[in-house]
């Protein structure tokens, strides 16, 4: 695993753009976000699982980035730091929604994406993929985080604990204990 200023290629592209960004340079913000938006806003949908509202908090984080690139720290990963503000952003989304709901501005609502899907997903067991969203969705964020950054966007245990502000072994831990979970509810 890399140290942190044992920058892969990727992320010291991601730092010079960055760098650029910070001096005004509107054009290298957008290749950043460009570059980033599809894996943040799977993320998103992994935590939020409404397209709207996961398109919305991608926007909020994307201009949380740019109002905070001179906070950004250029021997760190970009990634890790954008995937920090994007957790925030979906926190502070349920925060939002758990307020409205408790003061009744906002009628619950399921939260899943309404596009219909292809024939083939429908086929492959939407039962037992639905269950195992359900047990994910159920996970706390403790758990559910790592295993969708492990998973889904396939990132290194050191970057996951980065994100997180745990160790790598912490990262490690939770992933199995996600997991563990997942074999537990399919095996009643």
């Amino acid at each position: 695993m890399p140290k942190p200023n044992e920058l892969t290629d990727s992320e010291r592209e991601d730092a010079r753009l960055a760098l650029d960004a910070q001096a005004g340079s509107h054009a290298a913000f957008n290749r950043l976000m460009d570059k980033h938006q599809g894996t943040v806003l799977r993320f998103l949908m992994g935590h939020i699982r409404n397209s709207d509202d996961a398109h919305d908090v991608a926007q909020d984080t994307f201009v949380a980035v740019f109002k905070n690139l001179h906070r950004f720290d250029l021997g760190r990963p970009f990634l890790a730091w954008l995937f920090v503000i994007a957790r925030n952003k979906a926190r502070d989304h349920h925060r939002r929604r758990k307020t409205l709901n408790w003061v009744g501005l906002e009628s619950e609502r399921d939260d899943f994406v309404a596009e219909a899907p292809d024939p083939e997903a429908t086929a492959l067991s939407s039962g037992e993929l639905s269950r195992a969203q359900d047990v994910i969705r159920k996970m706390p964020e403790g758990l559910r985080t790592p295993l969708l950054l492990s998973v889904v966007d396939d990132l290194p245990l050191a970057q996951i604990g980065e994100i997180m502000g745990v160790s790598e072994k912490a990262v490690e831990v939770r992933i199995y204990r996600a997991r563990k979970l997942l074999k537990e509810h399919f095996s009643t």
